[in-house]
């Protein structure tokens, strides 16, 4: 497989001054947009807005029925259940009329949804609606459908958010005043999250929606939404408008009884209003560790965030480099979109930093010591890579940091590699 990658030292939060490597690697092929819980699939988009799927085994595969190439309009974004076997997306319909949400199964392909669409949906733009989540087991996909004639900006119409499950109903999730849309949804579907205009001029507020009951999560006067929530539904993320300096600012919301309490993370230094901003893509079902996005000002590019309750907001760039990992050189990481169960595995978006334009998608990893020869793949290479270092008396061969070489080590290292790398 065409990968790169940077082996570095991490001191891992909390442990006693130990050591554990990590890895930088390169994901040609894929903007990564979402991940499984433990993070051995990744899905994304490709160069041409295709949606694709990533694991260790396949590599990069596009799973097809794209809307742009056809019809030259996109929106959306892949998704996956926590298990990484369901994806959704804005795809094509089977009649390859219309842009529609797509549900994808291993088994069965795509299954077109949004069929039959409520009263008052229709097509605008090409377009029935659009996929933004998908709930945890896979069963409910969010988005939007298009309303036609319903007093949009130009008489095209609004949205509403929607949700879609495995029957033939598509649910109106509904809007307080103007238009909705539903950007992710817990494990079972029940909490439902996104934006919903609240007031006359048609500023997004964020939103939750829970057993039908719509819930401005804040109403400040612009533009702010929530893109994600905990598998159990009560920790969601997004951002909220700063109304004194005019943007975005990263912001999670823990349910407290029936109420949700308000905590804002902020943005990084040297964010500036009116076009700086930053939000929450992911985070650990506890929400101990959250990652996103961070937009400086409208001529900087964008960087991604990690943040705990001990270190505050830090530009990934920084932590990496802080922890020692050495960035290519030739890259600009824009986005960290994606947060495994357990926080050791993330993914996110960069570009190369040759033009500002073409994309490469990264994933950061713990090493696999077992991967003696670093190719991202366990097989007799690696078991002969091992029998010479240990012949040699190399440190790469002691597996169990004894200071010895002998059947331990060999049984460490056959263990290792048994597991898999991560």
């Amino acid at each position: 497989m065409n990968t790169k990658s940077i082996i570095a030292t991490l001191l891992i939060a909390g442990s006693t001054a130990t050591a554990q490597d990590i890895r930088f690697e390169i994901l040609p092929g894929i903007y990564p947009l979402d991940m499984s819980v433990d993070g051995s699939v990744i899905v994304g988009n490709d160069v041409n807005f295709e949606t694709v799927r990533w694991t260790r085994e396949s590599g990069v595969v596009n799973l097809g029925r794209g809307t742009f190439g056809p019809l030259g309009v996109g929106a959306g974004t892949p998704d996956c259940s926590d298990d990484g076997s369901v994806v959704s997306a804005t795809i094509l319909n089977a009649a390859g009329t219309f842009a529609t949400q797509g549900r994808w199964t291993e088994t069965g392909g795509w299954e077109d949804l949004l069929q039959p669409l409520p009263a008052d949906g229709g097509v605008i733009d090409q377009s029935f609606g659009s996929a933004w989540g998908i709930s945890g087991n896979g069963d409910h996909v969010v988005g939007l459908y298009w309303r036609p004639g319903n007093g949009g900006p130009s008489g095209d119409g609004l949205a509403h958010a929607s949700m879609s499950g495995l029957g033939p109903t598509v649910v109106d999730l509904g809007s307080s005043m103007k238009d909705s849309r539903a950007n992710h949804a817990n494990f079972d579907g029940s909490v439902v999250v996104g934006w919903d205009t609240s007031n006359s001029f048609g500023y997004w507020s964020p939103t939750v929606w829970e057993n039908g009951n719509l819930t401005h999560l804040n109403t400040n006067l612009g533009w702010a939404m929530a893109n994600y929530v905990t598998p159990s539904g009560n920790i969601i993320g997004g951002d909220t408008f700063n109304e004194i300096f005019k943007y975005s600012e990263a912001t999670v919301w823990h349910r407290n009884g029936t109420a949700w309490d308000e905590t804002i993370l902020g943005v990084l230094p040297g964010t500036i209003g009116p076009r700086g901003s930053s939000t929450v893509r992911a985070m650990t079902p506890d929400g101990s560790t959250i990652v996103g996005f961070n937009v400086f000002n409208p001529t900087s590019p964008a960087t991604g965030f990690i943040w705990t309750a001990e270190t505050g907001m830090v530009d990934i760039k920084d932590y990496l480099v802080d922890q020692g990992v050495e960035v290519p050189s030739d890259m600009i990481i824009l986005d960290l979109t994606a947060i495994s169960e357990d926080g050791t595995i993330m993914a996110g978006i960069g570009v190369s930093a040759l033009d500002g334009l073409t994309p490469i998608g990264f994933r950061i990893s713990p090493a696999c010591p077992a991967d003696m020869n670093s190719d991202f793949a366990l097989n007799f290479l690696d078991v002969s890579a091992f029998l010479g270092a240990f012949a040699d008396g190399e440190s790469t061969a002691d597996f169990n940091n004894d200071g010895n070489f002998n059947f331990l080590d060999v049984s460490e290292f056959l263990s290792q590699f048994a597991a898999g790398c991560p």
